[in-house]
């Protein structure tokens, strides 16, 4: 439970989570502290997609109308074979949701609406946890100590906090046999805003365009190398 006696807590991770999380609790009367390793708020990322409830949630948090103004509209999605020939398609309606936006938008607006109450650590990270009778005393990297009523580890699936508080990697991922890479790439002549993909028995690729004249790829294939990817999380003390 988190105590007001401190009023504050340590968020590690400055991508979504993170903020979202922090500006709930800026709002409840904490003073929450997001510590993320990058030098700025990320940019980089796909597209992420809303639906029913979520737009309320949005709405609430007084971020709707500023992710309207930058949504993508979505993409449909053309599925062809070797040969190029169109086996089904997609709407972009379908695809893209009620609201779809680029992950850095949604990751900027959030950190400009928590940044009032919370204090972004940039160009650092957590590297020790220790439960003390006043709180967690939290070591950074800077060298800094500090001690907070509550720890949540918001820092993706190899999560640093979950290591330092609850032991290794290995206990909580399973690799799921897949490995996922996605990157920019110029824009495809005609290709518009539409996302093309093939795929064969163990391989995918994918390649489409955006609202800003850019392009995507994203191919996937499986991989027996346990840690090029790892997509499921255990919760600690789990048996599965």
């Amino acid at each position: 439970m988190l105590g007001r006696r401190h009023a504050q807590r340590v968020d590690l991770g400055g991508g979504i989570a993170g903020p979202a999380l922090a500006y709930w609790l800026g709002r409840a009367g904490f003073r929450p502290t997001v510590v993320e390793v990058a030098s700025g708020p990320r940019t980089g990322g796909g597209a992420v997609d809303f639906r029913g409830a979520h737009l309320t949630v949005l709405e609430r948090m007084g971020v709707l109308d500023e992710l309207r103004e930058v949504q993508t509209g979505g993409s449909p999605m053309r599925f062809v074979d070797a040969q190029d020939r169109r086996l089904m398609e997609l709407p972009a309606d379908f695809a893209g949701g009620e609201l779809e936006v680029l992950r850095g938008d949604l990751g900027r607006i959030l950190y400009e609406h928590s940044a009032p109450w919370a204090a972004y650590r940039f160009d650092d990270s957590v590297t020790a946890l220790a439960q003390t009778p006043d709180g967690v005393e939290v070591g950074f990297a800077s060298g800094e100590r500090a001690v907070f009523d509550l720890v949540v580890g918001a820092d993706g699936v190899r999560s640093a906090v979950r290591r330092l508080a609850w032991g290794p990697h290995e206990r909580y991922l399973r690799h799921q046999g897949y490995y996922v890479a996605t990157w920019a790439v110029p824009g495809f002549p005609g290709l518009g805003r539409t996302s093309l993909l093939y795929n064969e028995p163990g391989r995918m690729a994918s390649v489409g365009g955006d609202h800003r004249d850019r392009a995507r790829a994203a191919p996937s294939w499986p991989s027996r190398h346990p840690s090029w990817t790892t997509t499921a999380v255990t919760r600690p003390g789990s048996a599965s």
